[in-house]
């Protein structure tokens, strides 16, 4: 199984860096070029102290390929357990952007929570999109099936 999962990351590498490259520039345009502000700081919770802005960008690439790469493997192990893995992969992340919209809304300020939404979207979107491609290339595997 462990197999399956890793191949299923290394055939979706480009299009996770892909995603990545977006949500960089994303928040580097809403934050750094528009001036939005960015969500507090995690380190500093009892303070209302904002995330820096060239940080922020930068965790954001990080943060969206270890995410996506989680995804990845989600959908790997969806193909283990139903024909369909595309659907429940896609109905599950249209779920996920919903319910992570609302809870930014305590990130902070309404425009911290405008511009996480925004960035979701930025990501969410292409990766609803373009992932279940690079997933296609993954052979699919039956056997956990049949036990």
């Amino acid at each position: 199984m462990i197999t399956i999962l890793l191949m299923a990351l290394r055939g979706s590498i480009r299009t996770l860096l892909l995603i990545g490259a977006l949500a960089a520039v994303g928040s580097g345009v809403l934050t750094l070029g528009v001036g939005m502000d960015t969500p507090w700081a995690p380190w500093e919770r009892s303070s209302e102290t904002m995330f820096p802005p060239v940080l922020f960008t930068l965790a954001s690439f990080v943060a969206t390929v270890a995410f996506c790469a989680t995804t990845v493997v989600f959908h790997a192990s969806l193909k283990m357990v139903t024909s369909d893995p595309d659907k429940w992969w896609r109905v599950s992340g249209v779920l996920f952007l919903i319910a992570y919209g609302m809870f930014s809304f305590g990130s902070g300020t309404v425009e911290a929570a405008i511009m996480l939404n925004l960035l979701h979207l930025l990501v969410g979107l292409p990766a609803l999109t373009l992932l279940p491609r690079a997933f296609r290339n993954v052979p699919h595997t039956s056997h956990s099936r049949s036990m």
